[in-house]
């Protein structure tokens, strides 16, 4: 009897090392993204403006 009355319904959760990797995993990727959109998105908006008032467009030629 001792031994169904010790049945935790912890065996059937990931052990906390899984979820802390997953948790270090997912901020690393979260990082990347918001990086890459802060070096992005400033020089997206530079080449529109050059190419925008590029010489030829204004026909300066």
């Amino acid at each position: 009897m001792d031994a169904v009355g010790n049945v935790t319904p912890t065996q059937f959760l990931l052990p906390k090392h899984i979820l802390d990797v997953w948790i270090i995993v997912l901020i690393i990727l979260v990082t990347i993204v918001i990086m890459t959109s802060l070096v992005l998105c400033p020089a997206t908006a530079v080449i529109i403006y050059r190419v925008r008032t590029h010489p030829i467009h204004n026909a300066v030629v």
